[in-house]
């Protein structure tokens, strides 16, 4: 979400709310710091949505007393195309992850275990054994062994779990892909599924694992980082998800469920803070060093 405004905590923003949604600008508002925040999902209504609140608040402007909007306004398949297209161009990488995640829902579901599934396993280099020869697995590693230390991330084992993976990417991703190079964002997207993945493999002993939290582990903390490091960028996150998704990570480690995989989301958060850590830092001394010889 990108921030459009402030306003006291005191404030009755509930017909502006209503307005916004009136004019098919999606946003939400939220308690941060004792004030209340609104934000837009889309960058380019930011403009819009704050002239719209001096007009209200002016008083030149309220919603209309019936809503325009109807039910079948919201499953209207030639807008939802036609967004779905616009947000193609903006979050390519994004969109694209999240279009093959929810195809390879369909046509492999992890809990199937199936043919088309196994394809998509993390490799076992321990060829049957409770023991890897690193030696012998540097010589036989492989293009398709490669792919496959990031072809996990693309299963999951039900709605409940692609869906909640789903809304973090999407959430996360469209941040990183609106300030940074795409990309950049391939890259970081390679580099988190290696570590999260190959983390839970040998820690675990076994291939059975899938599912895209690692990474956006690793996302969350990406943006974390810059947003501590270098927040002239622009790229930031909310102190209250920052505490839901650390809290979230805490509980479900405590809780230790075999179906959820714990070394995979604690790897990519780590691998994100050190990644993150990195670049941010370095983006930043470039810019100090390109100002200083002004």
């Amino acid at each position: 979400m990108f921030k459009v405004l402030e306003a006291a905590e005191s404030e009755n923003l509930a017909q502006f709310s209503r307005l916004l949604w009136q004019q098919n600008m999606s946003h939400r508002i939220y308690h941060e710091a004792g004030l209340q925040v609104v934000a837009v999902a889309d960058a380019n209504d930011i403009a819009r949505a704050s002239s719209l609140y001096r007009q209200w608040k002016a008083g030149e402007i309220k919603p209309a007393e019936n809503d325009s909007s109807s039910i079948a306004g919201y499953f209207n398949v030639t807008q939802s195309a036609g967004r779905l297209l616009q947000a193609l161009f903006r979050f390519p990488v994004t969109i694209i992850l999240i279009l093959v995640c929810c195809v390879m829902a369909v046509l492999a579901p992890l809990d199937t275990l199936s043919d088309t599934v196994r394809l998509f396993l993390f490799p076992d280099f321990a060829y049957g054994t409770r023991t890897i020869n690193l030696g012998f697995v540097l010589e036989n590693f492989s293009v398709r062994q490669f792919l496959n230390m990031m072809s996990p991330m693309l299963l999951h084992a039900g709605l409940l779990h692609l869906s909640f993976n789903m809304l973090w990417l999407w959430e996360f991703g469209r941040r990183i892909e609106s300030r940074q190079a795409s990309w950049a964002m391939v890259i970081l997207i390679i580099v988190l599924a290696l570590v999260s993945n190959t983390a839970q493999y040998l820690y675990s002993g076994s291939i059975y694992f899938g599912g895209m939290s690692g990474v956006v582990y690793g996302l969350f903390a990406y943006i974390w980082m810059w947003q501590l490091f270098d927040p002239a960028k622009g790229l930031g996150l909310p102190g209250n998800l920052v505490f839901f998704m650390l809290l979230a990570l805490i509980v479900l480690t405590m809780m230790g469920l075999d179906s959820i995989a714990d070394e995979a989301h604690i790897a990519g958060l780590l691998c994100g803070v050190l990644y993150g850590a990195v670049v941010s830092t370095v983006s930043r001394i470039q810019r100090a060093m390109v100002k200083g010889a002004k």
